[in-house]
């Protein structure tokens, strides 16, 4: 290959790499990171390589593209052949909320939730010791096959082993960890225990999956050498510009310049470009079925990126259960039969925290049963060399198009940073001031990555239909920002004057109530007496003149008495409704006389 004065720095610092030492390789949107690795590996004939990627189909490719001395995986299939090569399998499956229920019982679904998150965060982190016994519980019962097991469980079981069990420093001699802003905690553990050199090679801009508990291992790793691929050969100089306008601007105010920002150049070659489609790119899933629902007298025009099985098939199980009736779903859909109504279901996703329940929420309600036209029309947009593609941002990532189309669902990062900026945020003791800025924006981050990611599809043409579309310059992101903090301010005031307000109202009205209620109250103290006496007469005159029970209790409602059932006695209520027992009253008022003097 031709190499790059930053590729060939990366050639020769990879050869001069001693065991355990670290290399970190920050490389910008189609940059040729694979290319870069495949040229380190050929340069480095005697060394044992292991090819570490983000996903089953990268790795496949990556094995093709390879010399023989690397062998290229993902984390999991390699903890999963340690476990499984041979032998019984366990289930493996999510474990969901339902199934927990026999396994605590007692617990609320939010308990369970809250339980199940636990779970999930331990089985990322770098932890080696349980956070405490129900943990400890849940992996006994996948151990017992009681529960099924998560793919992220028995790559934790790898983790927790010794290094020498695990075998990595042994088998080879380097590893590559490609798309290393994406490691987890557990993965980056795995990695660094090993005592082989490591080089890590990502975007850090790309790291969209802070959602899974991925993080940015190009920013938190400490490494004995760190380069740069800076050139980018799939887009040109005007859309690389963009994303370097916004990436530029906001690392600037995120980190007052602590963590630099290296542009991207364009190297593109038009003449190689044979792609011609133009690909749609979304942010949320509803606003994907919406496109699907646009392009359905065409579809054998269109390529659906996602699997539309993906795509639909939260939105038919909440259409079915919310129009349907449907009380007998299976596996993932299971815990809907526990629940009865839309209140329940929104509650539900609200305690779970579950968006995407209400997403498909969203999507069942505005489509009904015509998703499952939208489903079929959807499975026949199967053709990748269609001229029109749909993708959301997150399944974009790794892919390129001539054309690229923003949807307007992304959203307005000047008012996604300011409300971060003033949302208040607990910091974890010893945390460093850039670590501070990671945590309080880090939603904000996420969104901006996600809108890289997004612009960076593109080769020759960009169409920006989100909000930020408008702000062309660094002078106008800065005054959008200036007019997005005066309209947060003010609906901050609005909100602390309205709160005011409503804590005004309630204490007068708590006020007027207790007023109320004393007043009557003393009335009722001075005129006790009296109005006893006149509710015993009127009592015994009802008694008197009924013949039975139910003419007892017409004639007391006819004097503004009404009869009300009071654990094993009755009590009567005045027309003002002060309740008084048959006991205050006397003997001759409670329910056994009244009865026995009915019937004489």
């Amino acid at each position: 290959m031709y190499a790059s004065a930053e590729q060939t720095e990366i050639i020769k610092a990879s050869q001069k790499l001693q065991p355990g030492q670290i290399m970190k390789i920050d490389a910008c949107a189609g940059s040729g990171k694979t290319t870069t690795l495949v040229a380190v590996a050929n340069a480095n004939p005697q060394k044992r390589f292991l090819y570490l990627a983000f996903n089953r189909s990268i790795a496949d490719k990556a094995n093709q593209v390879f010399p023989a001395n690397t062998r290229a995986m993902t984390m999991h299939s390699m903890a999963y052949r340690h476990f499984f090569r041979s032998g019984a399998r366990p289930t493996l499956a999510a474990i969901k909320i339902d199934i927990l229920h026999d396994c605590f019982p007692g617990k609320e679904n939010y308990e369970l939730f809250l339980l199940l998150s636990r779970y999930k965060e331990f089985l990322i982190s770098a932890d080696h010791d349980f956070p405490g016994r129900e943990i400890k519980k849940i992996f006994e019962l996948v151990a017992d096959g009681t529960l099924p097991m998560p793919h992220d469980h028995y790559l934790k079981l790898f983790q927790l082993l010794s290094p020498e069990e695990q075998g990595l420093g042994r088998m080879y001699d380097c590893i590559l960890v490609d798309e290393s802003q994406d490691c987890n905690p557990v993965t980056l553990s795995i990695i660094n225990r090993a005592s082989c050199s490591r080089i890590f090679v990502g975007d850090s801009h790309q790291s969209i999956y802070g959602f899974r508990g991925a993080i940015n291992a190009l920013a938190r790793q400490k490494a004995d050498v760190t380069l740069h691929l800076t050139n980018s050969f799939r887009a040109r100089q005007p859309i690389l510009d963009r994303a370097n306008l916004y990436m530029k601007v906001f690392m600037d105010m995120l980190y007052d310049g602590q963590v630099p920002y290296y542009p991207m150049n364009s190297m593109i070659n038009e003449e190689k470009l044979i792609n011609k489609q133009t690909a749609c790119i979304t942010r949320t899933n509803s606003a994907l079925v919406d496109l699907i629902d646009e392009y359905r007298e065409k579809p054998e025009l269109v390529y659906l990126v996602k699997k539309p099985e993906d795509v639909f098939k939260m939105a038919i199980a909440v259409k079915e259960f919310l129009f349907d009736r449907r009380n007998n779903f299976v596996g993932e859909f299971k815990f809907l039969n526990h629940l009865h109504g839309k209140e329940e279901l929104k509650d539900y996703a609200d305690s779970t925290a579950d968006v995407e329940i209400l997403s498909a929420m969203k999507i069942a309600e505005k489509y009904e049963d015509d998703l499952y036209d939208l489903l079929d029309i959807a499975r026949r947009m199967n053709q990748p060399e269609a001229p029109v593609v749909l993708t959301n941002a997150h399944t974009s990532k790794g892919l390129e198009w001539h054309t690229v189309k923003l949807m307007d669902d992304f959203p307005d990062l000047g008012f996604r940073y300011m409300g971060c900026r003033f949302n208040p945020v607990k910091f974890k003791p010893g945390m460093s001031h850039l670590e501070k800025q990671d945590e309080r924006f880090k939603d904000f981050i996420q969104e901006l990555n996600l809108y890289y990611v997004a612009i960076t599809r593109a080769q020759i043409k960009l169409v920006d239909m989100t909000d930020n579309a408008a702000y062309q310059s660094r002078e106008a992101i800065l005054a959008h920002l200036d007019e997005c903090e005066s309209t947060i301010r003010k609906s901050r005031d609005r909100r602390k004057i309205q709160k005011a307000q409503e804590h005004e109202y309630a204490r007068e009205t708590k006020n007027t109530r207790k007023h109320r209620q004393t007043s009557e109250l003393r009335m009722w103290e001075t005129e006790r007496d009296t109005v006893l006496n006149r509710m015993r007469k009127n009592i015994q005159d009802c008694a008197i003149s009924a013949n039975n029970f139910k003419e007892f209790k017409d004639l007391l409602g006819l004097g503004g008495i009404l009869l009300q059932q009071r654990n094993n006695d009755w009590a009567y209520v005045d027309f003002y409704g002060r309740g008084i027992t048959a006991k205050r009253l006397g003997k001759e008022f409670t329910k056994d006389y009244i009865m026995n003097f009915l019937k004489n």
